[in-house]
């Protein structure tokens, strides 16, 4: 199939691309505008607790380390070189006259137009028709489900879980570039290997399958279990080959054990630090994303899934070509997000990549074409005008979730969400802790100013992550009792236990109880801002 890219094609996708990436800066632009001398904006729209984790790596990488911190845990860890993309552009900012928020937007920006366009090359090369080239481009840069009509009709499923529209990230080409770039990065990535070694199977010429390796291998150290989805969506596409063929070329099965082969070292690495390191194991433990039934797939797909099973049926009914692929890349989903493991749902990253292209090719060959047998259509309406009425009314119907999270994060921005604001005294003592103290120098406060601690200056807390802080439910009972009812010995050992240098008093510790930090002869005041104050603890 044609999949050469044209100048104009060029242009249009470099427009469409800037304006989606523009739709997305709206809230962030909002934050920004919203800000006050008392509230100021972390930078982030939507999963402030993934953004605290992703800022301290990059503060990690802007002193110049590689190795991934856990600064949300009192814990000092064994250096481990996993999960490296924040801490790479920590190390690239160190060249930079930016700060880790501003790195951060720079990154989204990157990583989104990245995905973006790899994913209109990736739609190419299934898709022979500008129109539906475009098509795909739009329902994976804005599609969504049905999320917005539960929320009018105050309806969903189960009470407890929201629709899936407006929290699971990882499935969603806007939602990921909204929110956390590494996902974009991760699926352009995909959709790479999967082109590449299409390449490889097509020429025989080496220099494909070497590419595949690299980017594969980029891909693990990004996010470890990425891989499986494209090692088994290319078995399974040799394979179904292989069976219509009668016989499976040699050459392929190599080329695939290459593949897996380039992935053992950092998989044996990975599966050391996660289930062998007392610390990360714990953590690993506690890294649960189970998936929702599906009709709750089925409601985040919306209209796009109907689209998208069409083209499915499409696909399926053809010879074997290579969009058979993108049919395989769904069903290996389907079955991967219900296997029983913790990362069920990080299985949807890169997948709605073929949903979007089957999506344009079951809109273009099946949808449209079937507007000719309607009579009369639109009272004898031009049938050009009519098909490109529809193809604009389908593609919005896909759409108003996306618009939805830009409106919603908007209004978030403007009323100034205390999950996404911190008081200005707050800030004003953290920043004082980064001018004042090392990295490692342990500080103890309430979970909501530990989760912002290592996101400002990148430094250690005692709690402030539900799955970094190493055990979180004993320390969050801990950090109550402490401004609560313990005794001032009991401070004391919790203190020696943890190695804490400073201990953090804001509104946030006051809610917390009636503990007077004043009172205590172990605690040194050494810095005030309003109602904050931040003491030393004294040895």
């Amino acid at each position: 199939m044609r999949s050469l890219i044209t100048r104009g094609e060029w242009r249009w996708l470099i427009i469409a691309s800037v304006f989606v990436l523009s739709l997305s800066s709206i809230p962030y632009i909002a934050g920004y505008l919203s800000q006050t001398p008392e509230q100021v904006y972390s930078g982030v729209v939507f999963s402030r607790m993934d953004y605290n984790v992703h800022l301290a790596s990059i503060h990690a990488g802007l002193r110049g380390e590689w190795a991934y911190p856990l600064l949300h845990t009192s814990e000092r860890t064994t250096p481990s070189y996993v999960k490296m993309t924040f801490i790479l552009v920590g190390q690239i900012g160190r060249v930079l006259p930016f700060s880790a928020p501003a790195l951060f937007e720079i990154t989204r920006w990157v990583f989104g137009l990245w995905m973006l366009i790899t994913f209109y090359i990736f739609a190419a090369r299934f898709l022979e028709s500008l129109a539906l080239r475009r098509s795909a481009f739009l329902l994976l840069a804005l599609g969504s489900g049905v999320g917005w009509l539960m929320f009018a009709l105050k309806w969903q499923p189960e009470a407890e879980v929201s629709p899936i529209d407006f929290w699971l990230i990882d499935l969603y080409g806007f939602f990921s570039l909204l929110a956390l770039p590494h996902i974009c990065a991760v699926s352009a990535l995909m959709w790479s290997a999967a082109l590449t070694y299409l390449d490889f199977q097509k020429s025989g010429a080496w220099r494909h399958l070497l590419l595949t390796v690299m980017i594969v291998v980029i891909m693990q150290a990004m996010q470890p279990f990425a891989p499986l989805v494209v090692d088994v969506v290319l078995a399974a596409n040799v394979s179904l080959q292989g069976w219509r063929a009668r016989r499976i070329k040699l050459r392929d099965v190599i080329g695939l054990c290459v593949v897996a082969a380039s992935q053992l070292p950092l998989l044996i690495y990975a599966t050391r630090i996660f289930y062998f390191d007392p610390i990360w194991r714990g953590h690993t433990l506690l890294y649960i994303t189970p998936s929702p039934s599906p009709l709750y797939y089925a409601l985040g797909l919306g209209a796009l899934g109907v689209y998208a099973i069409l083209g499915m049926w499409r696909v399926a009914r053809r010879r074997f070509a290579e969009a058979h692929l993108l049919l395989i890349w769904i069903l290996v989903v389907i079955v991967l997000i219900y296997l029983p493991t913790n990362f069920q749902r990080r299985f949807t990253e890169g997948v709605m990549g073929p949903i979007a292209a089957l999506g344009a090719m079951g809109l273009g060959c099946t949808v449209l074409p079937s507007l000719r047998k309607v009579k009369p259509w639109f009272l004898n309406y031009p049938f050009r005008r009519a098909r490109n009425l529809v193809l604009i009314l389908a593609l919005l119907f896909a759409m108003p979730s996306t618009f939805y999270l830009v409106s919603g994060g908007t209004v978030l921005m403007t009323i100034r969400d205390p999950k996404i604001f911190d008081r200005a005294e707050v800030v004003a003592g953290i920043k004082w802790l980064g001018a004042n103290s090392k990295p490692d120098d342990v500080a103890l406060s309430s979970e909501r100013v530990g989760g912002v601690i290592p996101m400002w200056i990148g430094h250690r807390v005692y709690l402030g992550h539900p799955i970094e802080t190493v055990n979180y439910p004993v320390k969050l009972e801990a950090v109550k009792k402490f401004y609560s009812t313990m005794s001032d010995d009991e401070r004391k050992t919790l203190l020696a236990q943890c190695d804490c240098r400073f201990v953090f008093y804001s509104p946030h510790e006051r809610e917390l109880g009636s503990f007077n930090p004043d009172a205590a002869n172990y605690l040194n005041r050494v810095f005030a801002s309003g109602t904050t104050v931040v003491y030393e603890v004294t040895r």
